[in-house]
């Protein structure tokens, strides 16, 4: 197939001096006499609160005669589509990539920048492996990805994690293997891990494709960064109050709609799941995340004075019970010791998990129950659950009525109670009283650390 060029696909929402440069990160790209290519930069307009009256994008600028003098309109080309309704964050991009020129094609957020050379590499990497004799088209080039705040770059991400703007992609391969963004309201935040881990199982099973990986080398030839991430603290995901934990029940829902796609995937193309190992650690590692997910949702609950919406508390309930379940029936009596501890390793190191110390026992106890009391709660059972727990979030210990032992092993003092009450809201205090009623008689604890008893809201503020 022969090489002609590459499209860029870009979600618009958000204000002109957030996304110029990224728009300036597209059409400075170095294209060399010695590897000539064209880019295509697609830009899929969401933000309808600034369309004009007469459907004017607020982006119409990079379509100017004035705008069109910054760069070489034979090589790059810019179209803007138009959403008629939010469509969101993964959505709009797969309306983007079907629209491009070309089939091979790279994802940007709008706040985001490419390397100045990323096209160049691609399309390098992508030209030497077609004139490989016998070679096969690409499924992907898993790319370097540059993450930045405030105090510069932090980290370098490698192509193979679920950040979509690392990678290079064949959209015939999406098509031919069935992948898609999740669509509506579902494609606003968290929409890479659902289309990521379908599109690397597919990497993994399709032997009609080839996958090349950027490797982190300083000595390899290919070792440049593709992508550059900004965080942006303005997105609306980040201004909703609830964007941490209600992507939890909506996590484990898209893990449960990942497993469907990876057993429908083997079904269609003829592989038995039960010799399927990587279908199998897939099993594992999402559950070694929910059990976290659920202690930290709980956690929070309890320590941050967080209200969650009650569809998410259901949503994580009930998807985490049913991937615990799907886990229980197919692949736990096939998983040893060794395989946990290896996914524990993973999970805590390589994953956004919390490092959440559990109070219910270990991963072995949780997947060995007959059932597991959380996961039979409603919402109002769960709150009253998550305030009869104290956790020190310094050592991620608990304290509990549970736990006289640690309360005694630790000698805590109602101070220290008292301090967190701060954080809690004042308001509070009584309930802390009443958590360590049954534990401690709180004047007999009083006399013994010599504090006066607090009585008043006066008080505490002083304590």
């Amino acid at each position: 197939m022969k090489i002609d060029g590459i499209t860029v696909v870009s979600p618009m929402y958000g204000d002109l001096n957030i996304t110029n440069r990224m728009v300036m990160s597209v059409i400075t790209q170095f294209i060399s006499k010695k590897n000539p290519f064209k880019i295509h930069l697609v830009l899929v307009d969401d933000y309808l609160e600034k369309r004009g009256d007469n459907d004017e994008s607020y982006y119409d600028y990079y379509l100017s005669d004035e705008f069109s003098k910054l760069y070489d309109t034979e090589k790059i080309k810019i179209s803007i589509i138009k959403n008629e309704k939010h469509k969101y964050q993964g959505e709009s991009r797969e309306i983007g990539y079907m629209a491009g020129d070309y089939p091979y094609f790279v994802l940007l957020d709008c706040d985001d920048m490419l390397a100045p050379n990323c096209c160049d590499k691609y399309i390098s990497i992508l030209r030497s492996e077609n004139n490989k004799e016998g070679s096969k088209p690409l499924s992907c080039i898993q790319g370097l990805l540059y993450g930045f705040d405030t105090n510069g770059y932090t980290q370098l991400v490698n192509g193979d994690s679920i950040w979509v703007q690392s990678r290079c992609y064949n959209r015939n391969f999406l098509v031919k293997n069935n992948i898609h963004f999740p669509t509506g309201t579902n494609s606003r935040c968290g929409e890479d891990y659902p289309f990521m881990r379908k599109l690397d199982y597919a990497i993994n099973h399709d032997q009609n494709f080839n996958c090349v990986n950027i490797n982190f080398d300083k000595h390899d030839q290919h070792c440049q960064c593709t992508a550059y991430w900004f965080p942006n603290d303005n997105s609306l995901s980040r201004r909703d109050p609830h964007y941490g934990q209600h992507l939890s029940g909506w996590t484990m829902q898209s893990s449960n709609s990942i497993l469907d796609f990876f057993e429908e995937y083997n079904e269609l193309n003829g592989f038995d799941d039960n010799e399927d190992e990587y279908l199998k650690q897939e099993f594992l590692n999402m559950n070694i995340y929910a059990f976290y997910n659920v202690l930290d949702f709980i956690k929070e609950v309890s320590s941050a004075g967080y209200i969650p919406i009650k569809e998410d508390w259901y949503a994580l309930r009930d998807n985490v019970s049913k991937l615990r379940n799907r886990l229980k029936e197919k692949y736990w009596d096939e998983i040893v010791y060794t395989n946990v501890e290896n996914m524990l390793f993973n999970v805590w190191n390589y994953s956004d998990a919390k490092k959440t110390e559990s109070w219910i026992g270990t991963f072995f106890d949780w997947m060995n129950a007959d059932k597991i009391d959380i996961l039979e709660m409603d919402y109002d059972e769960m709150m009253k659950y998550a305030y009869s727990l104290i956790f020190d979030a310094a050592e991620h210990e608990i304290h509990s009525k549970q736990v006289q032992a640690w309360i005694k092993r630790h000698d805590i003092s109602f101070d220290d109670v008292v301090k967190e009450a701060e954080n809690y809201k004042k308001k509070k205090i009584e309930l802390i009283r009443e958590r360590f009623n049954g534990i401690l008689n709180i004047q007999e604890l009083d006399n013994e650390l010599n504090i006066q008893e607090l009585d008043n809201e006066e008080n505490i503020e002083n304590q």
